[in-house]
């Protein structure tokens, strides 16, 4: 059963269910000593007003505080009856640390550029007259039958094969509250999943994206002799997004993603990725689809707050594929560490609309522009 506007606990409740009660199970362990953050606080300040967050930082930081003040007490706490009374205290300050935790990522580097004029699409028309696409107006969803599909599948593969080096998973098309809130995620972009029951825990539909390649990893700890460095996974499938007055390929709440999440020991090596992800991403649409892209580095009011920095490759304005910076941000958040010293593992994400390549695919086609040969041989094998 789906619903939709269900009143929520406070945020970041379920990822620090421990030290909240009455809400989620405990399903995580969050690093909850958060003093380095606001020991940054030229940096907090910027990452919150560049995001134009209106966030009261002095009154967090005294608040946070006084909850870690009790926490550290609550910890060193040598009887059981102390024990009790400091966690019952921990709880009456809970929102101390709930608005620590719900503050975004810092901000690695941002940029400048103001994003590109939009340049509208007509590949619904053309599709809908050719009778290839359905609009379910009612679900806000599409249906593609004949080339398209057959376009579908291939940019689908050969993303595959592009992050060949990454595993192939199958995640969960659903995530647990804790999940959505150790991403910082806006619940009322999600919906909500339930089976009916009042002990049916808060689940929220995510799709192919990286709160499902995430999810696996909870509590990991990975030993540097048995794993291959980076750690690296992918998945592709549909991905939901909330609802548009426009439903096409570009704006329908199910599209076709393609995600890819990598995990190194070190921030240095997060640049490198990130600089070889934007090359691969940029030459396979440019080269390898004929689509003419740019990278751009996305401003600070543009930034996800899991983000520390991302890059959008866009085609006349429309974003195709997203690389996220996330350093370990969300690590701490979900307490995946590596090596003997348990250190915080550090992620890039990067996510590929496939049916957004397909509109300006077939936007090219209404213009006149011949598609890449390997596309055209694709679609006459099909037939």
């Amino acid at each position: 059963m789906i619903r939709r506007g269900v009143g929520q606990v406070a945020k970041m409740s379920h990822l620090a269910a421990r030290f909240v009660g009455g809400s989620d199970v405990h399903v995580v362990d969050p690093n909850v000593d958060l003093r380095f953050v606001f020991e940054q606080q030229e940096q907090l300040q910027t990452s919150v007003e560049s995001r134009n967050l209106k966030i009261d930082l002095p009154t967090v930081k005294s608040e946070y505080e006084q909850w870690f003040e009790v926490y550290e007490q609550w910890k060193n706490a040598g009887d059981k009856e102390t024990q009790t009374q400091l966690k019952k205290e921990l709880r009456a300050k809970k929102d101390g640390l709930l608005n620590a935790l719900s503050l975004p990522n810092m901000i690695h580097h941002a940029g400048h550029k103001q994003p590109p004029i939009l340049k509208p699409s007509n590949h619904a028309q053309y599709l809908a007259q050719q009778g290839l696409m359905r609009i379910d107006k009612q679900n806000h969803v599409i249906h593609l039958v004949g080339f398209p599909v057959v376009v579908q599948k291939m940019i689908k593969d050969q993303l595959t094969e592009l992050f060949a080096e990454s595993q192939l998973i199958s995640g969960s098309f659903f995530a647990r509250a804790a999940v959505v809130e150790a991403l910082n995620l806006d619940k009322e972009l999600l919906t909500e999943f339930t089976d009916g029951s009042n002990h049916f825990p808060v689940t929220y539909l995510v799709g192919t994206s990286l709160a499902s390649l995430i999810s696996p990893f909870i509590k990991s700890s990975f030993s540097e002799k048995n794993n291959t460095w980076p750690i690296s996974v992918q998945s592709s499938g549909s991905a939901y997004f909330p609802v548009k007055n426009e439903v096409d390929l570009i704006n329908s709440r199910q599209r076709l993603r393609h995600s890819a999440l990598t995990m190194t020991k070190t921030a240095e090596e997060l640049d490198v990725l990130i600089n070889e992800t934007n090359v691969r991403i940029g030459a396979y649409l440019d080269e390898g689809l004929n689509l003419e892209v740019k990278v751009r580095e996305v401003r600070g009011n543009e930034l996800r707050n899991y983000e520390s920095q991302a890059f959008v490759v866009e085609n006349r304005g429309l974003i195709l594929s997203r690389i996220s910076r996330c350093d370990d941000y969300i690590s701490k958040r979900l307490n995946i560490v590596q090596g003997e010293n348990n250190e915080f593992v550090q992620m890039i994400y990067v996510e590929t609309d496939i049916d957004r390549i397909i509109a300006r695919l077939v936007d090219d086609l209404i213009d006149g522009k011949e598609p890449p040969k390997h596309l055209r041989d694709a679609i006459k094998r099909s037939y």
